[in-house]
């Protein structure tokens, strides 16, 4: 069956309960149509790059982690210093809803009285309203409630919500200092910080995950999301060339013969000054960065109170990708139409 969208937004614009209710008819519950036979599914190209680095990074003894992806912004200027507001006009912060105090009129009891003529239980309301902006009751759970502690239809709760309360259409967005992660750094530094008293050294972790950075724009190039595969080391004793050899090893088993190891020409504050390093491959004619190493400065270390070196590796996955697919273009890798 092919719905008629352009229909359904209309009437939904115009009352999108009874709209909402009405079009469930469109869809059948009962009887088989379609006969679920096992076969191979198409791999989307990002996640089977990400099993590759998975089965690389555990060959060489890595630990997969888990890292947050919510970062407070003071940590920030924990692991950079005075580079920290640079990084941060990048970052995407969060915020929440503010959660309106919602008083009961004469008037509006009025309007509910419309929708349930014999509805007298504004006392309950009152307490769900409270309950609500205490934060007892979650938003995906107000509709719910009142339900349930109200006795009422789903489609009555739904209409005193949208016709009598549409003040919680307008609320105000309240920002917090919560940020989402632009770098795997970020994370790895309370987590290291968080184990170091009881994990044997060298501790050797991996974590494959998102970042987020506010891109000028969403292009060939640059997306707002991207995958980034991380590992740390942490031990006692540990040298560059150590890193160097490691990432070599890596890039290898990716199926790389030719690649250039570089100094970068400045130096993020959270790592220390020339031990940050550039890895480039040949995409087209072009070098194209796949990686980056180093060590992490003893001074962001130090706020942390950790007390060993610490190299990290991280490697651009959806680049690596476009290069392994031959794909110009990072939106039609990632987000392909098949």
């Amino acid at each position: 069956m092919q719905f008629h969208a352009k229909t359904i937004k209309e009437q939904a614009e115009k009352d999108f309960e009874k709209t909402w209710l009405e079009t469930a008819k469109l869809l059948t519950k009962s009887g088989r149509v379609i006969h679920w036979e096992k076969s191979q599914g198409g791999k989307h190209p990002l996640h089977e790059l990400n099993n590759v680095f998975r089965k690389i990074f555990l060959s060489y003894g890595f630990n997969e982690t888990e890292l947050t992806s919510i970062i407070p912004e003071q940590e920030i200027y924990k692991q950079y210093g005075p580079e920290a507001p640079l990084i941060l006009d990048r970052v995407f912060y969060l915020a929440g809803l503010s959660r309106k105090e919602l008083g009961i009129s004469e008037e509006k009891k009025a309007e509910i009285k419309k929708i349930i003529f014999d509805f007298d239980n504004f006392e309950n309301l009152k307490k769900i309203f409270r309950d609500y902006k205490a934060g007892k009751i979650e938003g995906d759970n107000f509709i719910e409630q009142m339900v349930k502690r109200l006795k009422i239809k789903e489609s009555e709760a739904t209409q005193i919500m949208q016709n009598v309360f549409p003040e919680l259409r307008n609320l105000e967005k309240i920002p917090t200092n919560l940020t989402l992660r632009s770098h795997m750094t970020a994370s790895w530094f309370p987590l290291l910080s968080a184990i170091q008293r009881t994990a044997k050294l060298p501790i050797k972790l991996f974590s494959i995950g998102k970042r987020y950075r506010k891109e000028q724009k969403q292009d060939a190039n640059h997306l707002f999301e991207s995958t980034s595969a991380s590992i740390v080391v942490m031990a006692e004793n540990i040298t560059l060339e150590d890193g160097e050899d490691l990432t070599k090893k890596i890039i290898n088993d990716l199926g790389f013969k030719k690649f250039k190891i570089i100094p970068k020409k400045t130096t993020s504050k959270y790592y220390a000054p020339g031990m940050d390093l550039e890895v480039f491959v040949d995409f087209q004619g072009k070098d194209i960065e796949i990686a980056n190493l180093g060590f992490y400065s003893p001074v962001s270390l130090a706020k942390y109170k950790i007390w060993y070196p610490v190299l990290n590796l991280g490697f651009g996955v959806e680049r690596i990708a476009m290069i392994l697919e031959n794909e110009e273009d990072i939106r039609r890798l990632i987000y392909p139409v098949r």
